[in-house]
């Protein structure tokens, strides 16, 4: 391992390309003899090196995309000094860090964002004023004894992930803890004040580091529900501001600003399963394919199609319209007819041609 570990660190000189996978992977055992060619110390200093994947941006909008199919909250939060979540998991390293498993960058989960907003609510607020509210927000088992019936929650809490940032931009940042009784903690003495300290280096999220949480209403959530998720992304915004979130948080860490307003997303029109819609599509792709002259395919789409199509839905009718112009568009007079054609379409279902 010592090896394997040496050689990729001499192919990787700028640090590791996932660091989830360094992380719990290729972690060396800890030698403390000699801090100049210790194989754990020259680790750690790899991995501060990390950076997030070239491809993590695309992986990043398209998750964002995503969110668009329900009423989101988005805030994006920046980490005011260092983040510790998942310090308590099992990991070769003794202490945990929780990154993306595909991606390798820093995550805080859903549960730790929820488990947080459930205790800030339970604090700072006398129980009967939220218990309505976090009913419908964490739910609620059944109770056969009472007659109560379980419910879940109405609203979704997202993993938050890393913000895409530059590529220059480091994630990972060298830790130490320093325990003072040993002995104690090991169970082999009673405390004392002659205990030689053991610090324990590791690794944290680095201050300044940029996290987008979201949070939506569960499918099936009526539009009410609009005004209650606008409530529980303020108070967990309050709650990562004043009492962090993750590990060791009454020495500073995990404190979390946003650096904006909180933004509630309606969610996106969906557009529903269309055999019609998918037959012209495949039809488009056909014409594409043979290279069909734009001419003809626009008398095609007069005498086969407009009729048919605009029975269609309006986002449906709109994904027809959009591939038609992404097949004519070169010749500016085949241009004009296409674009009378489309505003046909929207007119013969009594949709103003301006709309499409």
């Amino acid at each position: 391992m010592r090896n394997e570990l040496q050689r990729l660190q001499d192919e990787q000189p700028s640090g590791p390309h996932h660091a989830g996978l360094a992380h719990e992977r290729y972690a060396p055992e800890k030698d403390d003899k000699d801090a100049k060619i210790s194989p754990w110390r020259k680790w750690l200093s790899w991995m501060e090196l990390a950076r997030q994947p070239e491809d993590y941006g695309v992986a990043y909008r398209r998750w964002l995309e995503s969110l668009k199919q329900w009423h989101t909250a988005t805030v994006t939060v920046r980490a005011v000094g260092r983040l510790l979540v998942g310090h308590g998991m099992a990991s070769p390293t003794g202490v945990g860090l929780t990154l993306h498993h595909t991606w390798g960058v820093p995550m805080i989960p859903g549960s730790s964002l929820k488990g947080v907003l459930a205790s800030y609510l339970r604090a700072k607020f006398e129980p009967v004023d939220v218990a309505e509210a976090c009913r419908r927000l964490f739910g609620v088992p059944g109770d056969e004894a009472t007659g109560t019936a379980a419910s879940a929650g109405q609203v979704v809490f997202h993993d938050a992930l890393w913000v895409h940032t530059p590529a220059e931009v480091g994630m990972l940042s060298r830790d130490v803890l320093t325990v003072h009784q040993r002995s104690w903690y090991e169970g082999r003495d009673w405390p004392n004040d002659y205990d030689s300290p053991n610090p324990v280096a590791f690794l944290s999220v680095r201050p300044g580091g940029r996290f987008l949480v979201a949070l939506s209403l569960a499918p099936g959530a009526d539009e009410d529900s609009v005004r209650l998720l606008t409530w529980a992304a303020e108070r967990l915004r309050e709650a990562l501001s004043e009492w962090g979130v993750g590990g060791k948080t009454a020495a500073g860490y995990g404190r979390l600003t946003s650096e904006e307003k909180t933004v509630i997303g309606p969610p996106r029109a969906v557009s529903r399963p269309s055999p019609l819609r998918d037959e012209f599509r495949a039809w488009v792709e056909a014409r594409r394919e043979d290279e069909t002259v734009q001419r003809k395919v626009l008398d095609e789409f007069e005498a086969s199609w407009l009729e048919r199509l605009s029975a269609l839905p309006l986002a449906a009718r709109e994904e027809c319209a959009q591939a038609v112009r992404s097949l004519v568009k070169k010749n500016p007079k085949l241009q004009e007819r296409r674009d009378a054609l489309l505003a046909r379409l929207a007119l013969r279902s009594g949709t103003p041609a301006g709309s499409q």
